[in-house]
């Protein structure tokens, strides 16, 4: 539940910075937020009223310890299961929401957007002063939010993006990106390639053939069939923080002249190639299955894996772009997983397309 909170805050966080120019976005993400803060309020006190009747019981001798305690954590996992599926939905509204606010603020559509367009120094949106001289324009501090589609391989060195030996499904497998990215020029002013650095959370959820679940057991992880009704969402999540180093080398380079210096333009939109590394720290792993059982009520499980999943992430990155398109192909030179999880595809590869990149 709190990676789903995270991401649900670090866009409103965006939105609410925006919210002056842009107040029909302010109040609609204003709106997501209490939406998921009235669930999380509503459904503690209902929890809070169980447990009160629990301890209740308890004091008067109709319980023992023991069995108290275990009907204390049945309690705090279904609150928990009711919470992750209200908090998924409202994720997906918000998700939706922000797919139109991309798609508007690309397309020049409506009203809110009027004002918002390709901006200087290839971003979407910038919140620069417009009064930068172009030597200035050659620094630049960005928000960056991509989407990909990864799959996984048998090695590190496998290209393969469409494995369909692989144990996740390409299609029905997502990675989401937020990055803090701070670019400056490498050389003279007149040099046309840049070098950038950043930090990000990095989001891998793997979705699963139909019919398949993850199942972990004495700290392994294997695939097996579902048998206990029938099964909507089947899925396992990493989580990292990132570094991403990356060299970025203009094409089709522009100059121009201020206070009689030459230097690369980089007021317009450009084409351009970059490659680079990155690394990553996991903070959390997660299997969640979703399902209705034989009684056709909706069922979320959800768990957190341990020993199963490597630490540490580190990977290659090549893109292409043009403006604030930027299409690209990720590929993990690390296994995701080790030893321990029983599939036989492990190393990640995702192509994907950055969605919003903005200056400041």
């Amino acid at each position: 539940m709190k990676p789903k909170i995270a991401l649900l805050a670090a866009v409103i966080a965006f939105s609410y910075t925006n919210a002056q120019e842009n107040p029909y976005t302010d109040i609609h993400m204003r709106n997501y937020s209490k939406k998921i803060d009235s669930i999380i309020v509503s459904e503690k006190a209902k929890m809070n009223n169980e447990l009160d009747d629990l301890e209740k019981t308890f004091k008067e001798n109709k319980l023992s310890a023991e069995e108290k305690q275990k009907q204390k954590t049945e309690v705090a996992k279904k609150y928990e299961q009711i919470i992750n599926g209200k908090v998924d939905d409202e994720k997906v509204n918000l998700e939706n929401a922000t797919r139109e606010l991309v798609k508007s603020s690309v397309m020049g559509k409506g009203k809110v957007f009027d004002q918002i367009g390709f901006a200087q120094n290839n971003a979407i949106l910038s919140f620069r002063d417009t009064k930068r001289t172009k030597k200035e324009l050659l620094k630049a501090d960005d928000l960056n939010i991509s989407f990909a589609f990864p799959n996984l391989t048998k090695s590190a060195g496998s290209l393969n993006l469409a494995n369909k030996s692989s144990e996740a499904k390409f299609g029905k497998s997502t990675s989401t990106v937020f990055e803090y990215r701070a670019t400056r020029q490498f050389g003279a002013l007149t040099s046309p390639v840049f070098y950038r650095i950043g930090l990000g959370l990095r989001s891998d959820t793997y979705g699963l053939d139909n019919s398949k679940v993850f199942v972990q057991q004495d700290r392994q992880i294997y695939l097996t069939d579902f048998t206990q009704g029938n099964l909507k969402k089947s899925r396992i999540s990493n989580y990292y923080v990132t570094v991403p180093i990356d060299f970025v080398f203009v094409l089709n380079p522009k100059y121009t002249t201020e206070n009689d210096v030459k230097m690369l333009d980089n007021s317009k939109g450009n084409f351009r190639v970059s490659a680079g590394v990155y690394g990553g720290v996991r903070y959390l792993s997660q299997n969640q299955i979703i399902y209705k059982n034989f009684e056709d009520h909706r069922t979320s499980y959800r768990e957190n894996i341990n020993g199963s999943v490597n630490n540490f992430l580190f990977g290659g990155k090549i893109s292409l772009g043009y403006g604030a398109l930027n299409v690209f192909v990720k590929k993990d030179f690390t296994p995701i997983f080790n030893d321990n999880a029983k599939i036989n595809n492990k190393y990640g590869i995702q192509i994907g397309l950055e969605l919003l990149y903005i200056n400041f």
